[in-house]
């Protein structure tokens, strides 16, 4: 009983914990993509982005997951075994 009252406990703290860090989570976010949509075609090639990876990203709620887009796509992003060896030979 007492450790099921510890437990519920815990938890509100936890969730106070993250409603009062809310706020600068988000301003820390928006600073980030403001200097992603800031960067040159180069440096997104440098980082495996692409502008429109920064585009999808800024339409996501605000408490998701940015960095989702980018491990979903890079599959597709990668060159074909084929293709590397074609560009080797």
């Amino acid at each position: 009983m007492m450790s099921s009252l510890v437990r519920r406990a815990s938890h509100g703290v936890g969730a106070l914990k993250r409603a009062l860090s809310w706020p600068a989570r988000i301003s820390a976010e928006r600073r980030a993509m403001s200097q992603l949509a800031g960067m040159s075609d180069r440096e997104f090639s440098d980082i495996g982005l692409v502008r429109q990876d920064v585009v999808d990203a800024s339409a996501l709620r605000l408490d998701a997951d940015r960095s989702a887009i980018r491990e979903g796509r890079r599959p597709a992003r990668q060159p074909s075994a084929c293709g590397r060896r074609r560009m080797a030979a």
